[in-house]
């Protein structure tokens, strides 16, 4: 059966592909959603059984470093040549054991240093071993797995602090690079590395963004209402949000050229309060530029996140709240007539 789309017909059409070339053009058959999430169960169940028994002769061996170092590299040996098969079963069999093996790896090295040593240790070897799994053979799940590990293990070395607010702004920059630049990447040998360090910094950025105007964060982190990290956030939001609306409109009128980076500036002092929404509209017009529509509305729900964490935190008043709230709607609605305008469209 031909697979019938308006591009393959013209092409047809044209002479550029014959029949036989157009058949090789089909998509490949995928199982059911219901049936894909029935073996992705079995698999993690079939997985922890397999663990279980791999690891219960090995703890009566002897509790040896040197013994769970190399039932680590077997568990990620075995995840590796699980990862060449197809098929939804053994891939989530080979996620289930690559996350059990960088798990023992970051456990025993841990183990082994011990003192006060043994959690930064734990860290960056878990880093180390999930940056070194991007490059073989694997599932888009697996490696942006490993590349969110990678960007987690780094935010807990830095800390608490004005760093990770810094941290923060340079993965919210680099996600929206990435989207931004997606034609010239998609095509490139590493270009299975590149999405997944697009995927995790996306989510890392957005995961991270309360952190620049949530008290209860502080608290909770241990570093105390440090007030640099509101002022960071803020600025270097800010920032990534202009430079993005002034890449979008780089070839547009001069008008809109002026009027984009200017209506994204007012809106991001309109948010000031609430660096997380600035993020997230940053990210929105980078994957929406993308045509990447899980994360546009993933953006959108992390916006209406920010928006119910603002409501109800207690670092400002009310009166405050809403002011800035109905500023930043009223601002928007003003903006998008002015550029609606000055781009010659049709209100």
């Amino acid at each position: 059966m031909l697979v019938s789309t308006p591009l393959l017909d013209r092409l047809q059409a044209q002479g550029v592909i014959d029949a036989d070339a157009r058949q090789g053009f089909a998509p490949p058959a995928h199982a059911p959603w219901w049936l894909a999430v029935l073996l992705a169960g079995a698999a993690w169940i079939a997985s922890l059984i397999i663990l279980s028994t791999f690891f219960i002769p090995l703890v009566m061996l002897g509790d040896s470093t040197v013994l769970r170092v190399v039932g680590a590299c077997v568990l990620l040996a075995g995840a590796l040549h699980l990862f060449r098969r197809q098929g939804p079963f053994p891939a989530q069999m080979a996620l289930a054991f690559s996350l059990a093996g960088q798990g023992v790896l970051a456990f025993t090295v841990a183990d082994a240093l011990g003192g006060r040593f043994a959690s930064d240790a734990a860290t960056v070897t878990g880093a180390l071993v999930a940056a070194a799994l991007l490059w073989p053979h694997t599932s888009p799940t697996h490696r942006m797995l490993c590349a969110l590990i990678v960007a987690g293990n780094a935010g807990w070395l830095i800390g608490p602090g004005a760093a990770l607010a810094l941290y923060g702004v340079v993965l919210a920059a680099g996600a929206a690079a990435l989207w931004l630049t997606r034609v010239r990447w998609s095509a490139h040998r590493l270009s299975p590395q590149i999405k997944a360090a697009a995927h995790a910094a996306t989510l890392a950025a957005l995961v991270l963004a309360p952190y620049g105007h949530a008290r209860l964060v502080f608290e909770l982190t241990g570093g105390g209402p440090d007030m640099a990290v509101p002022l960071v956030y803020s600025v270097g939001a800010g920032a990534v949000l202009v430079a993005t609306a002034a890449w979008l409109v780089r070839d547009a009128a001069p008008a809109l050229r002026f009027g984009a980076p200017v209506a994204a500036m007012l809106l991001a002092l309109a948010a000031w309060p609430a660096p997380g929404l600035v993020v997230a509209a940053t990210l929105l017009l980078a994957a929406f530029h993308a045509c990447h529509r899980p994360w546009t509305l993933l953006a959108l729900a992390f916006a209406a996140l920010y928006l119910g964490e603002l409501y109800y935190s207690l670092h400002a008043t009310l009166l405050v709240k809403s002011i800035a709230l109905a500023a930043s709607g009223a601002l928007l609605l003003v903006l998008r007539a002015v550029l609606r305008r000055w781009a010659g469209v049709a209100t």
